[in-house]
């Protein structure tokens, strides 16, 4: 017998044992009993572990697995009474943490496919490695999944990566994301709503068009280049926010506060900002054309440059704020308070500037 005869024999050998193995795994996930599936779940991580190219194999069937255990009623998301406090049951827990703990870089073109699974209350992050490993050997990764109308709510993720996932419609109401990855994302037309994003969670380029982010505490967070459009982000907290670059078009963001925001060259046409704080933001090349900025506090704030045309700003507080350069074309300013405001170099033609105090000698000059 050859060397290579030998080397093909141990191959085939070994193919038939990863083969008998997995049959058996899948066997184990379809019993009553929880230690033997409990016993499935870690054999497939193990095959994933010891043979890369089973890899998204073994994705798809645990995949298979949370969705057919877990499915949002075909009515809509469950109803959740005040207080509750949702949990996956232990088998979809262990699946889900198998599949966010698996080797990097093997999927292929493999996904984990959540969609309309219902995981809520779930807690994945570096604190809740599987199988006994140091909480801090794998950043948990679920890039690239699929979340599409997942039911998220009241979850914790830690730590987890969910760079440029799919999740149109998904549901993460009133969950915790600490230091999550959500760059690139789609999550338009999600609900997001009293979210608490901390620590270095970013949704840099995310698409949140149409998405529900009221209430939502955003402090800090960097959503630079996100797409907003049509976002509901009413009493939303975006305290020092990075916004630069943002399209938050035809927005609502009344009563929110952007304290200290980065909304350098963002897109806020038509949207709605009426009661909203925006002490010491900078807005400098902001387009806000035909925006609704009435009753809001600017003061202090930078528009240098910004665009303004046609914008309600009617009653607003922008004591201090720069305006040097921005174009004030039809703009309404009435009774809005203009103490120390700088607006050398603004266009001012056809601005409405009854009742504002003062009424700047830019305003006086153009009439």
């Amino acid at each position: 017998m050859s060397v290579g005869q030998t080397r093909e024999e141990l191959r085939i050998a070994e193919e038939g044992q990863l083969t008998d193995r997995f049959s058996a795994a899948i066997t184990h996930l379809g019993t009553a009993s929880p230690d033997v599936k409990f016993g499935g779940i870690y054999a497939l991580e193990r095959i994933m572990q010891d043979s890369p190219r089973d890899q998204a194999r073994v994705i798809s069937v645990l995949s298979a697995y949370v969705r057919t255990h877990t499915g949002v009623p075909a009515g809509g998301f469950a109803t959740m009474e005040a207080g509750e406090s949702p949990s996956p049951a232990a088998d979809v827990k262990a699946v889900a943490e198998v599949l966010a703990a698996r080797p990097r870089g093997e999927d292929g073109t493999a996904k984990v496919d959540w969609t309309g699974a219902d995981l809520r209350g779930i807690e994945l992050g570096r604190e809740v490695a599987p199988s006994g490993r140091s909480p801090d050997a794998v950043r948990p990764s679920l890039d690239f999944a699929r979340l599409i109308r997942a039911d998220l709510r009241k979850a914790t993720l830690t730590g987890v990566d969910l760079n440029q996932a799919s999740g149109r419609g998904v549901n993460l109401a009133d969950s915790r994301l600490v230091d999550v990855d959500l760059d690139g994302a789609d999550l338009r037309e999600g609900n997001l709503a009293r979210v608490r994003l901390e620590g270095t969670t970013s949704l840099e380029r995310a698409q949140l068009d149409d998405a529900a982010l009221d209430e939502a505490d955003l402090t800090g967070i960097a959503l630079r280049d996100a797409d907003l459009r049509d976002a509901s982000l009413t009493a939303a907290d975006l305290t020092d926010a990075d916004l630069s670059g943002a399209i938050l078009a035809r927005a609502d963001l009344r009563g929110a506060q952007l304290y200290g925001a980065d909304l350098v060259k963002a897109n806020l046409t038509r949207a709605r900002l009426s009661g909203a704080e925006m002490w010491q933001a900078d807005l400098s090349g902001a387009t806000l054309g035909g925006a609704d900025l009435s009753d809001t506090v600017m003061w202090d704030v930078d528009l240098t440059g910004a665009n303004l045309t046609g914008a309600n700003l009617a009653g607003a507080n922008l004591g201090d704020a720069k305006l040097t350069r921005a174009n004030l074309t039809d703009a309404n300013l009435s009774k809005a308070t203009l103490l120390g405001a700088d607006l050398t170099g603004a266009i001012l033609t056809g601005a409405n500037f009854d009742g504002a105090l003062p009424v700047p000698d830019e305003a006086r000059s153009a009439d």
